[in-house]
Parts: C-alpha cells; structure tokens; sequence
C-alpha cells in the first residue's frame, strides 16, 4: 500500500467493492505493474492484431488492473482505447453487430482530443459500421447507449451498408487497408469474460480469434482463466489449446500477500469504525480474535471490501450493545462463511449455555456435540476450534471439555460479548427483551461509579423498569473501586430500593431487593479491616432514611450464618438494631407512609414475639396513610402448578395475623382500619391496586374467612 497518501487509501479502501480508476486509490502497489502493462501493449508487434490477457481468480482486482492500465494508455497520443462490455448482448448475431457498432461507436466520439487521430479514426469507424451491416443486415439496430455522435450519422452509415454491393470479405479488406493506414493503435479492453454463460464465452473467444487478425487492434481480455478454459472444453476441443491460440501474451494478477490481507483488514477496519460510536476494543481478545479468527477468513481485497461494507452498517446500529471484537467476528463469518453463520443462529443455545460440572447432565453433550462439530467443520483449518474458544467459550465443552461457571455470563454480558444469549439474539434481532438496559447506560452508570451526586444522577437517567437490570450487571464493574468512594457508593445504592418492583415474577425469582444487596456486599467485602467497614455502616445508616435500606443493610453486614462472614462487629450490629428499634418506633407518619414492604420490616426489626402491650409496635401505626401501607405490604400471592401442566393458579392472601402483631390487637387494628377507609372515602388516600386487593381481603378476615390450607 502506498504510505503517500493514507486518508485516500482508506477512502478506496471502504468505499465499496466497485474496482478503482485512480492511481491513488491503489491498495495494492500494482501502478507500476499497470505502467509495464500499458508499456508492453504500446510497444508490441501490432502488424496482424495482438491478445494480451490479464488472468486472475474473482475478487483478485483484474478491472482494478485493467483500469490502472487504461489510465496509462490515455496518455500515449498513439493510442485509442475502446471499452467493450460484453453483457449487453446475447447471442452469436447480436454480438457481433453490437461489437463492431461500438468500435465504430467510440471511434466516432467527438470527444477525441488527438485531431488527426480523430480523422482517420472516424474513416475506420464508417467502415466497421458499413462491415457489422454486411454481417446481419436483418437485425442491425443502433443501441441507444452508444456514443456515435449524432442519430443523422448513424442512419447513414446503416444505409449505406444497405445500399453498397461489396461483399464482406471487400469491407474486410477494406478496414485492413485503413488500419494500415493509422499512425497508432487501437486497444479494446473486454473485462468480465468469465462473468458470461459457457455459450456466451465461446462465442465471444470465437469473435477475438476471427477478428484479432486485423492490423493495428490489440485485444485486452480479462478474466479467470480456470473459467474461460472449462467453458471452452466440449465437442472435442482442449480449452487451454483453444486459449493458447488466441491469447498471445498473459499477465496474471498477483495474489495478494498475506501480510497485505491483514494490513488491509486492520486499515480497514480503524478507517470503518472511526466515526461511529462503539464499545471500547477489548484489547486482551483482540488480537487472538483477529489472527485467529478473522484473518483466515480473507484472501483477496474485494472479500475485505464486502466485508467492511457490512461492518459499518453492522457497527451503526449495534455497536454500543455488543463488543465490537464479537460484531467484527460475526459480520466476517456472515460475509465469508454463511452456513456456519446460519448454523449459529438456528444454536444459540447450545453455543451460550453453561452445563453445570456436578451431576447429570441429561445427555445434552451428547446431543450439542454435534450441533458444534457442524460448525467448526464450515471453517478452514484450526479457525473453528479458534471460533468457539474466543466467541463462544461455553461450548469449549464440546470441543475441548473445558467449563465455564455461572459467574464468567455476568463478565459476558458486562462486556457485551455474544458468547451471552442475551446479547447474541440482540445481535440477531436488533432487539432487547423486555426489562433490559442498553448497554450504554449500564457503562454510563459504571463510569460514574466514584462520585455520590454523579452516580446519583446517572441512574436517575435509568427508567425504573430498566433499574434492575442495570443494577444486575453492575458487580462486574466494582472490581477495581477505590476504598475512598465505596462509602458513597453504598449509600445510593441503598436509595434505589424505593425504585424496585415489589411483585415476584416466578417460582424462582429472588426478588429484586438482590440487585442492589449484591453490589453492596461486593463493595463491603472490599473493605480491608472491620474497624473501616464499622466506621462505613455507621455512616450509610446516618446518610440514609428509609427504614427497610437500613434493616436489610445490618441484615447484610451483620452475623449470617457464621462469624467468619460478618463484616462488621457484633457490638456495631446490637447498637444499630436498637438504634433501629426506636427510630421506626418513634417515626413520624410522613416517614412510613411510603416505606418499603413496611409491615415486614416492622415485624423483622422487632421480632415475631407476641406483643401483649395493647399497643402497636410503632406510634404511627393509627394514621390512615401508614395502616393503608401496612395492608397493603401484607398481601401477598401464593402460585401453585400441577404437575405437567403451564397454568399457574394465584391466590392472594393477608398476614392477618402479623397485622394484629404490629397493632397489639385486632379491635386497634379493626380501628385503625375504619379510620383509614374515611380517608379513603374524602379521597385523601389514593387507592392503588395492590390496596384495594387487600382491602377486599380484610373485608373476608373480618368475617372469620380464612384460607381453606390456612
């Protein structure tokens, strides 16, 4: 590639798979074959005509070539050249009018800037004009592409090759006697041959060999010589001997080295993405993910070109959800190697899942061993055991028995890698399910991770359905946090609990409250000594308001299930649980009517111990907003499944009897409830569902109605 000029070379390099016509668009270093090309066909014996070949497999940059050499030869005063496409034919007849009309065609071009050239060759054109009517005067018709120069010109020519009496082979001598005549040469360039259809090429070779005797025209042909040789062979005729004949002298084009390939892939790729907004390269995966992966997949510059092509309208609309070294990979197996493309989109499973490493596994490595085998079989060499180790690891089991554990997804998706599910049927369908966060906000909120206010911030951003989500996949993103930011990083966590859906989604959901207890103990577990991780809970516990925070806070620091994995000390946990104990028992209404699963916290922060007093647990319990939270926070909703079947049944039920707990006895809570539904009526308490299932509910517990499994 030439370093003269980098800004054009990336531009030709993206610009498409359409062949260049400029010097300085030349990847490949073949101006100076082209220079010796265009020396070679100005030079040589042109007294009976001449065939010179440029040969080469698709995709190698013949036209590329070819164009190069034309540009060469435009200089040369000597020298006319003449483009004959050879697909806007069809038939031996047709050919031959078409092709001796478009001599005559470009010949006659008023454009021509060497006068006397011009002259003679506007005499030569009215004899190939008059020599293409004698040939099939029946079917002559002027194409209207042509550039003959005027409509009058080319009816005249036609009637005069209607009128004259001389025989063919008279206009032959004719043109032969005219081209003697010419001070220069006439180059005609015919490129796509082997584009054409087995008849189509015969019949296109035969017009060369018949008419490349003629003085002064030298034949440029490009094509793939294994094509044209196959095309040719049949009724006894040994295709390369048919070529040998015709073809006088060849140039096969180049291949293109391999350190080419990957410089241009790498130029290419920088150039593609430069101004588009994508993830940042994962630079520890890049380079197996390009040496191994990628450039084996190319071997010529138009498949690097298609390649690119896809890249940026790939990169556009999904390269700020999925890293960009799997989109690359991806979009270079899509455009190089489609069956193992549609393979992996019809297995998106079996490439994602993790198979645990203990028990049984129901005989799934037997069935997705081949599914993966398929696979890696679609690619050259070592690349498919290289694909599936680098993109997805997951089914390294099939291939090399290796096994990945639950925690490397939550590093996947972090990192927008397809090897996730989710993130590999987004790259498919463009499309996130339902409660998933883009990844750039995900990456927003980490970014701010190290300010209070600036964290604060970014998630107030996140819609409240997307809030789980995001929260789910942050753990990935604390590894590195400093112990002077975990203080503050703590405490807005916290905050999001108010946020959080309260309804479970299935059987087995832990409930939303993990997604934000999961990276604060990740951040407390950083903590270094318990003296720091005390003087730390102290101060989440003045920095935050919400009773429910707090409690599920000392829950999770405090004494679990031994004292190895208490983070804070004993005596820190009996201070803050009776601090606790009379804050929510002193609290204003304004500070409950809101709270959090209010009527577990009451319970939890007190204990299930009978509450003989007569009085409730908390002084505000009597006011109708917080009696209104306290109902509502004890509905909940049993599901039952039969066995076989998809229909879950769901049942709401009241904690009636932790109700009566909290308020010492049923007539204060019956009280406390008539006051509630007053309010209601003057309409100072908005009714949400979730109210008014457990007010229906009240209604049957007051009557003595109890579940029938109560």
């Amino acid at each position: 590639m030439s370093e003269a000029n980098d800004d054009n070379n990336g531009s030709a390099l993206i610009s498409g798979d359409d062949p260049i016509s400029r010097e300085q668009d030349d990847l490949l270093n073949r101006t100076s074959l082209a220079a010796a090309i265009a020396e070679e066909i100005a030079g040589m014996s042109a007294d009976n005509g001449g065939v010179l070949a440029v040969t080469g497999k698709w995709g190698t940059g013949k036209t590329s070539l070819v164009n190069l050499v034309a540009n060469k030869l435009k200089r040369n005063e000597t020298v006319r050249t003449i483009r004959f496409n050879p697909w806007l034919f069809s038939g031996t007849d047709q050919l031959m009018e078409f092709f001796f009309t478009e001599l005559a065609s470009q010949l006659q071009d008023t454009e021509q800037k060497r006068k006397r050239f011009r002259r003679k060759s506007v005499s030569i054109a009215d004899a190939f004009t008059r020599y293409s009517a004698a040939l099939s005067p029946l079917k002559f018709i002027p194409f209207a592409g042509a550039a003959i120069g005027t409509a009058q010109g080319i009816s005249s020519g036609v009637s005069q090759a209607f009128g004259q009496q001389a025989s063919v082979h008279e206009q032959r001598a004719e043109i032969i006697e005219s081209l003697n005549r010419l001070n220069g040469r006439i180059v005609v360039l015919i490129d796509d041959i082997d584009r054409l259809s087995q008849g189509e090429i015969r019949d296109l070779l035969r017009l060369v060999r018949l008419n490349g005797s003629f003085p002064r025209i030298i034949y440029v042909l490009c094509f793939d010589r294994a094509v044209v040789e196959a095309a040719l062979n049949g009724e006894g005729v040994d295709g390369a001997a048919y070529l040998e004949k015709i073809v006088r002298t060849s140039v096969e084009v180049p291949p293109v080295t391999a350190e080419s390939i990957a410089d241009l892939l790498i130029r290419g790729i920088t150039e593609c993405l430069r101004d588009i907004p994508v993830g940042q390269l994962d630079a520890s995966r890049w380079a197996d993910v390009f040496w191994q992966v990628v450039r084996p997949l190319f071997s010529t510059l138009r498949e690097i070109k298609r390649f690119l092509s896809s890249l940026s309208l790939a990169a556009r609309s999904l390269g700020e959800e999925v890293g960009i070294v799997d989109l690359i990979a991806l979009e270079a197996i899509r455009v190089q190697r489609p069956h193992a493309y549609d393979l992996i989109f019809q297995n998106v499973s079996v490439l994602t899942e993790i198979q645990s490493s203990l028990g049984r596994d129901d005989g799934a490595r037997e069935r997705n061993r081949p599914v993966i085998e398929s696979i890696v079989e679609l690619f050259p060499g070592n690349v498919g055991n290289s694909f599936v180790r680098l993109i997805f690891p997951a089914a390294q089991l099939y291939t090399e028995n290796v096994w990945h554990g639950n925690d490397s997804k939550q590093t996947w998706k972090r990192d927008g890698r397809v090897a996730h599910a989710q993130i590999l049927r987004y790259y498919f369908h463009h499309e996130l399910p339902e409660g998933a966060a883009p990844n750039v906000q995900v990456r927003m909120v980490a970014h701010a991770i190290g300010s209070g206010d600036g964290l604060r911030n970014a998630l107030s951003t996140v819609a409240d359905d997307l809030l789980e989500d995001v929260l789910d996949r942050l753990p990935t993103h604390l590894g590195s946090v400093s112990p002077e930011v975990i203080q503050s990083t703590v405490t807005v966590l916290l905050e999001m609990f108010p946020r959080l859906r309260v309804e479970s989604k299935g059987f087995y959901d832990p409930g939303a409250d993990y997604s934000v207890l999961r990276p604060v103990l990740q951040l407390m577990e950083q903590v270094e000594s318990q003296d720091s991780a005390d003087q730390i809970a102290r101060a989440v516990y003045d920095a935050n308001d919400s009773f429910y925070a707090r409690l599920r806070f000392i829950q999770l620091i405090g004494g679990r299930e031994s004292s190895q994995s208490r983070i804070i000390s004993q005596e820190l946990e009996v201070k803050l649980r009776d601090r606790l104990r009379r804050d929510i028992s002193s609290a204003p209404a304004s500070a409950l009517e809101n709270e959090r699963d209010l009527l577990r916290t009451v319970v939890q922060i007190f204990g299930k111990e009978e509450n003989g007093s007569g009085s409730p647990l908390i002084e505000a319990a009597d006011a109708p907003r917080v009696t209104a939270q306290l109902l509502a926070t004890g509905l909940t909703t049993t599901k039952r499944q039969a066995l076989g079947s998809v229909q879950v049944h769901r049942e709401d039920r009241l904690a009636w009897d932790t109700l009566l707990l909290v308020y010492g006895s049923e007539e204060r809570f019956r009280s406390a409830a008539a006051v509630m539904q007053a309010s209601i009526t003057a309409g100072e308490i908005e009714v949400a569902d979730r109210l008014t299932r457990a007010l229906a509910l009240f209604e049957k517990y007051s009557s003595g109605w109890r579940p029938k499994d109560f």
